[in-house]
């Protein structure tokens, strides 16, 4: 059973990481982010195929994650399956600021606001386990503050977010979870 979850595990990596890859023939990396492939190029399809598995990705695995390590918070669970939906719901959203002003502020602001809810709460994960597994807390937290700390200063030095950004988090994510999983978590 463990070895076809990791092969599933293996395989959803491997999409995403196609997925993603997929839009720098779209899009430019430093100059573009993924709402023009969808909204300026006519692809909304791809865009949605994008953050719907990148969050599905997200939850499922970073749910396994939490039960793995006996992360007890229900509220903490709750909050990641809203994030990961609230990713979806703000692609759904075109963005387009001259003929769907309001929409496209929404557009950015689910974008935002579910992106920054779900690294907090991948931070208040790792410092829930801080009491519980400080061995899986020190190989974890550093790992996962670089990511952090990377995609802060590509979201800095661009001025915004840009292709580059968008897709360096979902697979640089992917694969810290996958890691996580496979490397860190004690065997039940």
């Amino acid at each position: 059973m463990k070895d076809r979850n990791q092969f599933i595990q293996y395989i959803a990596i491997v999409l995403i990481c196609i997925i993603n890859l997929g839009t720098l023939w779209y899009c430019a990396p430093l100059t573009e982010n993924l709402s023009y492939l969808g909204n300026t190029l006519h692809h909304p399809v791809y865009l949605i195929i994008w953050a719907s598995s990148a969050a599905a990705y997200f939850f499922w695995y970073t749910l396994k994650l939490m039960q793995a390590l006996r992360y007890s918070s229900s509220l903490g669970k709750f909050c990641l399956g809203v994030v990961c939906i609230i990713m979806i719901i703000s692609v759904c959203l075109p963005y387009d600021p001259m003929q769907y002003p309001q929409l496209s502020k929404w557009h950015t602001r689910l974008a935002m606001w579910s992106t920054i809810g779900y690294v907090l709460l991948f931070f208040h994960f790792l410092f829930d386990t801080f009491k519980k597994d400080y061995r899986f807390f020190r190989k974890a937290f550093p790992k996962y503050f670089t990511l952090v700390v990377f995609d802060s200063l590509l979201f800095l030095l661009n001025g915004g977010v840009s292709t580059l950004l968008e897709i360096s988090f979902t697979i640089g994510m992917s694969l810290f979870l996958s890691y996580l999983l496979h490397e860190n978590v004690p065997s039940k």
